[in-house]
């Protein structure tokens, strides 16, 4: 058998991942920078969750996407990294440079405090690689359980899903800021941008897999209906959260808020109903097929 049919694509950014976490973790503890070296070392947890059933190649997942999840992933642990404990000057802050120049930070959230864009750059390229890595899933799983989805299906599937991830992270932001008094991620600004960056991250990432995945060749460009009962609890599901983001991303962008008078209360509570809908109607379709089988039974 030859090298390159040895070879694995898929355990180099995996491995990557691991490492880069777990020494972002080491140097942080080191250094005093509790939030970030947990952050991090839940960053090292999740890669060995990943490598535990994709290291074999069984998954056949192409090198390139899961190199570009690894730099959206550094892009989130570096940043915060970069900062220091007590709101001291972060590590690269030499000769009397001023947090914001170039990679000098100061606290705790480190490029996050002193670069507002920061926050929306991550948003949007982690939304890209969650499409990409949820659209590649979909196609080898749909592939595997001879299910005649499209790759256009497949594309909506996995944006849906997307957008729907990135409204409930903003919802538990909203827990996180309003409730618990955890986290300083709320406001109305901050929640809304990053509901648009998820939004373009999605669009991007689902058009990005629908043109790259070379398993995309030879499927069905029309969807056998109907669709498996997981494509459509999957739709279902993520619809209200869908509809909710996208009308709160193009109300900023067209109207600056006007339709919820820019409050992040407001905000919070729209997203939180659509999350309460959402499980209502995965409840209800998740009963109607059980009702199905019993019939069928």
């Amino acid at each position: 058998m030859s090298s390159e049919k040895e070879r694995i694509p898929e355990q180099a950014p995996l491995l990557a991942w691991l490492v880069s976490c777990t020494v972002l973790a080491i140097w942080n503890f080191s250094r005093g920078l509790y939030l970030w070296a947990g952050y991090n070392l839940g960053g090292a947890v999740m890669a060995l969750m990943v490598i535990s059933f994709m290291w074999n190649g069984r998954m056949r997942m192409p090198a390139l996407p899961l190199w570009i999840a690894y730099t959206t992933t550094m892009l989130h642990f570096l940043g915060g990294s970069l900062g220091a404990p007590d709101r001291g000057p972060g590590p690269f802050c030499f000769e009397g440079m001023q947090p914001g120049e170039w990679l000098c930070a100061d606290g705790v959230n480190g490029m996050y405090h002193v670069h507002a864009w920061w926050d929306e750059l991550v948003h949007g390229t982690n939304s890209a690689a969650t499409a990409i890595g949820w659209s590649l899933a979909w196609r080898r799983v749909s592939n595997h359980n001879g299910w005649e989805i499209s790759p256009r299906m497949v594309a909506g599937i996995c944006f849906s899903l997307t957008v729907a991830i990135g409204v409930g992270y903003e919802v538990y932001e909203f827990f996180g800021k309003t409730v618990f008094l955890t986290i300083d991620q709320g406001g109305y600004l901050n929640t809304a941008s990053d509901l648009v960056s998820n939004l373009m991250g999605a669009s991007v990432g689902t058009l990005f897999a629908l043109f790259y995945d070379p398993l995309n060749a030879g499927v069905p460009s029309v969807s056998a209906t109907p669709l498996p009962w997981q494509a459509s609890l999957t739709l279902i599901a993520t619809l209200p959260l869908v509809i909710v983001g996208c009308l709160l991303s193009l109300d900023l962008m067209l109207l600056g808020g006007a339709l919820v008078d820019a409050d992040y209360d407001r905000v919070g509570n729209v997203m939180l109903a659509s999350m309460l809908l959402s499980l209502l109607l995965s409840a209800a379709r998740l009963a109607q097929r059980s009702l199905m089988k019993e019939r069928d039974a």
